[in-house]
């Protein structure tokens, strides 16, 4: 058995028993199922239960299996332009693209859900913990893996819809519909606070199995926390206590696509990624463990709902390894060439048996599994990748230049470039050094769920993609369900 499939397959058992829910179910202190907390949390065993039905959020709909793309990518200027809008999906993913933001879009509607499932999941568990009779080491590790993922689902929750209602405790039904918008400053000052006590606890290593949440990657992600709200020292410090834990690096040149296509997980430079698993169920389940990526296999013609913009790899100088990596191109000079069935051999894109239809003459290449059978839904069990040193590095360039520091600045964003076989930067003028640090981290991060929001905290979101249709104080912040105004008297939609 593939190693990685250890800790998702444990969900499909038990643990399911406990926490399946649908809507704002998940809320309640009193399952429905026959199993109620007070008798469940016993042991260990109940608590490790607990934990994974936690860590499941993570490859739902609403986070890392298929929003991400939506809520980061398709709404930014790297997936824009003549996408396909057929199929029940296809249209949602146009309708982000082409800032039709309704709170029906299932993309976005799904990230409320599970990221609500996910925090209320974690304050359950937090708060049975400390009285479970367990060893105290495994609980301490418990405590940090959950503080961490309820942080993750809380920032994903305020990029997306701003200020959210918030709770760290476990609520009845009646006392979840009392909630209303919390201001995002005490929403991060607990992120904060839940990464800085995971950082602390956590191992430095990656506990059995595979995929659990580390010290690095809670103070890897409080970089990026930091880094949203403009808070450069702390974001510094952060980042460099990554590199500095002497961990994590940057995987070769030549070993760069692998880690988007399933060919090299859980790497030297992953901090933390969603762990795919084949037919775990069907790909067609809501509840699959696939990625979403099917949807741009350039050897399905109804595949082209994530279509690049041109923008995404014209950006690209010559000789950078990472536009073939990122993008495949129909009239590439020398052409492009991609293994779509799985028997060894690389076929020139697009070749005899591949989908005629390319927007902007392009396909998405991250997160295709190549060596494997693309007509196959259940092929597509490739890792997404969440938090990599990458990403760490420009954390770090980017607070350092803002505070000053342009020699450190650049030496980090030159590791990248080195990395890319592109040329170094040299000019050490802030101005200067801070577009090109933002450019660069387009070029790194492409398709990885950050351009979006990269240019929001920025704040040239509006200059961005206006042209686009993007309507500065609409388009901030996605709508919250219409089920949940219902459901909640006190919160308000933002004016749309």
């Amino acid at each position: 058995m593939h190693k990685k499939s250890i800790l998702i397959i444990c969900l499909l058992g038990s643990t399911t028993l406990l926490f399946n829910s649908c809507g704002e179910d998940f809320v309640t202190k009193e399952f429905q199922n026959g199993v109620v907390d007070e008798n469940f949390f016993q042991n260990a065993s109940d608590a490790e239960q607990a934990l994974t039905a936690i860590y499941d959020i993570v490859g739902q709909k609403g986070l890392y299996r298929e929003a991400v793309m939506v809520v980061g990518d398709a709404t930014s200027d790297d997936i824009n332009e003549l996408t396909g809008d057929s199929g029940d999906y296809g249209t949602f993913f146009r309708a982000a693209s082409d800032y039709r933001w309704e709170p029906s879009n299932p993309f976005s509607s799904a990230r409320w859900y599970d990221g609500y499932k996910g925090i209320f999941r974690a304050n359950i568990l937090l708060e049975k913990l400390p009285d479970i009779e367990m060893d105290e080491s495994l609980k301490t590790r418990m405590t940090g893996e959950a503080k961490y993922l309820r942080a993750l689902y809380y920032f994903n929750l305020v990029i997306t819809f701003g200020d959210v209602p918030f709770t760290t405790e476990v609520l009845t039904r009646d006392e979840y519909s009392e909630l209303a918008r919390t201001d995002q400053s005490i929403i991060y000052a607990q992120i904060e606070q839940d990464l800085t006590d995971a950082a602390t606890i956590l191992p430095v290593e990656a506990s059995d199995p595979v995929g659990r949440a580390t010290k690095g990657a809670a103070t890897g992600l409080l970089s990026r926390i930091y880094l949203y709200q403009s808070k450069w020292q702390e974001a510094s410090t952060a980042a460099k206590s990554v590199i500095d834990q002497g961990t994590y690096e940057l995987v070769g040149s030549g070993e760069f696509i692998n880690m988007f296509n399933g060919n090299l997980e859980n790497s030297v430079e992953s901090l933390f990624e969603f762990q795919a698993v084949s037919e775990a169920p069907n790909f067609w389940s809501g509840n699959t463990e696939n990625l979403y990526s099917i949807h741009w296999s350039p050897v399905i013609g109804w595949a082209n709902w994530f279509s690049p913009s041109p923008g995404s790899y014209q950006q690209f100088e010559e000789g950078d390894i990472r536009r073939k990596a990122s993008v495949l191109l129909v009239d590439a000079d020398p052409p492009d060439f991609i293994d779509v069935n799985g028997d060894g051999v690389q076929e020139q894109f697009p070749s005899g048996n591949m989908n005629s239809s390319y927007f902007n003459g392009a396909n998405t290449r991250k997160w295709l599994p190549e060596g494997k059978d693309m007509t196959q839904p259940n092929s597509f069990d490739v890792n997404y990748t969440i938090l990599r040193y990458a990403e760490v590095l420009l954390n770090y360039a980017e607070a350092q230049n803002e505070l000053g520091n342009t020699a450190e600045a650049l030496n980090a964003v030159n590791m990248i470039r080195e990395r890319a076989q592109a040329p170094p930067f040299t000019t050490t003028a802030q101005g200067e050094l801070r577009e090109l640090i933002r450019a660069e981290r387009r070029r790194e991060l492409l398709f990885e769920g950050h351009r979006f929001f990269d240019l929001q905290r920025w704040g040239i979101a509006e200059e961005v993609l206006g042209p686009l249709g993007y309507v500065e104080g609409r388009h901030n912040y996605w709508p919250v369900p219409n089920a949940e105004l219902d459901l909640m008297p006190n919160l308000t939609q933002y004016p749309q």
